[in-house]
């Protein structure tokens, strides 16, 4: 068993994932050029912070064995229809409470006028689509968003970050936690925390970082300009800014938040297979 010292404990993953991510510009503008890759394009920047934080699970030892031990430990039969729910729920209806939030904060900020202002920003369904159906967008949406980002984020927010800071705070503290983390990694802050709600949830009750992996793969790939993400937020006949014409995803946002709290209490005593990872067992990994 290796010294608490020899292992790296929660706050230094978090500062080790931030400093990645500050890092993913200049390496993109110094970098890239000389490996070929350069341009502002969405996926660009993402390969410059999703290959770092690879590249530390596979050439880090600590990281690494720890990652094989999380993926070694499959979602169990039982649990494996309530990941197939989740993961469908999330998909179909955290976009749509998304909207919502999006349009209750504008339209509380600045009425009528300050909805209206945001939704003369928001991009078109068709021009949102064409852009998905390019080669760069096609990589981003399935490759990047769909694939790989899943995997990596949750290796690192769930099984490593999680499990380090639930063995000092507890399971809820840690959840609250690391999911603000995320949400100040994504640009949908909203969305991003209650995703990470979720993933934590769907973590504590199968034992399985498959379990949030497969969540997270899923709802990014339907949120996505190729299936739902175009349709969720539908500005057509709404540029007015009145709230009443939003009363669909207003509604979608207030059954998230009460499914979203019964889920996590329906995880609070869980103790799944695979999910008796202790402080020891995170750090010696």
């Amino acid at each position: 068993m290796r010294s608490q010292s020899e292992n790296p404990g929660g706050f230094q993953i978090a500062l080790l994932v931030f400093a990645v991510i500050f890092l993913a510009y200049p390496m993109q503008k110094y970098l890239g050029p000389l490996v070929g890759i350069q341009g502002a394009e969405r996926s660009v920047s993402r390969i410059f912070i999703f290959a770092p934080l690879a590249l530390m699970l596979v050439l880090v030892p600590p990281f690494r064995r720890f990652a094989i031990e999380q993926l070694s430990t499959p979602i169990a039969a039982s649990r494996r229809i309530e990941a197939a729910l989740v993961a469908m729920g999330k998909a179909l209806l955290v976009p749509f409470a998304a909207g919502g939030a999006i349009v209750l904060w504008h339209w509380s900020l600045g009425g009528e006028m300050g909805l209206a202002r945001r939704l003369g920003e928001q991009q078109r369904p068709e021009a949102a689509l064409a852009s998905a159906l390019t080669a760069e967008g096609f990589f981003y949406w399935v490759v990047l968003v769909g694939v790989v980002a899943p995997v990596i984020e949750e290796i690192l927010f769930r099984g490593l970050l999680y499990r380090a800071w639930e063995a000092r705070w507890g399971w809820f503290w840690s959840m609250l936690a690391t999911s603000a983390l995320f949400a100040a990694y994504h640009p949908l802050p909203f969305a991003a925390f209650v995703n990470a709600i979720i993933f934590v949830a769907v973590y504590r009750r199968t034992g399985s970082i498959w379990a949030p992996i497969f969540v997270h793969s899923v709802g990014n790939l339907l949120m996505s300009p190729l299936f739902i993400g175009r349709y969720y937020f539908q500005t057509a006949g709404k540029e007015t800014g009145e709230i009443g014409l939003w009363t669909f995803h207003l509604a979608a946002l207030a059954m998230l938040v009460a499914l979203v709290a019964v889920y996590v209490w329906m995880a609070r005593e869980t103790q799944p297979p695979g999910s008796e990872a202790t402080e020891a067992q995170v750090r010696c990994a």
